[in-house]
């Protein structure tokens, strides 16, 4: 893995064990903020490692998608789970919409179940 890849899946990794500790805290709306980070910064270590980077949180989903999810190296059901993320995300950071404790540790469940599967496609 390159030394830029290798960042963004700290921060990746980072993130999910943060979302942790915070479910176990009882705090669904910093727990999907920091999963949704952990499985957008996979994606963005994926990208990394062809070389590609995108500005925005959508960019970033769309290469993802073109260069992971049509090439059949990530499920397409798990990639697009983790996209839809974004939206409760937002609700939670923006609208202060608190998620249920239980919405947020599917999220939680999501977030591991995507970096694994980002980290089985980038490490062969």
């Amino acid at each position: 893995m390159s030394p830029r890849s290798e960042e963004f899946f700290i921060e990746a990794r980072d993130r999910l064990d943060a979302a942790r500790r915070e479910l176990a805290a009882d705090k669904p709306s910093v727990t999907v903020s920091l999963a949704y980070y952990a499985m957008l910064y996979a994606a963005r270590a994926a990208l990394s490692e062809e070389g590609r980077y995108a500005r925005t949180h959508a960019g970033t989903w769309i290469l993802f998608g073109e260069l992971f999810v049509a090439g059949d190296r990530v499920d397409r059901e798990l990639a697009s789970a983790a996209r839809k993320t974004q939206e409760l995300r937002e609700r939670s950071d923006y609208e202060a919409r608190r998620p249920e404790l239980e919405e947020a540790s599917a999220v939680v469940d999501l977030a591991e179940r995507f970096v694994e599967a980002v980290s089985t496609a980038i490490e062969g």
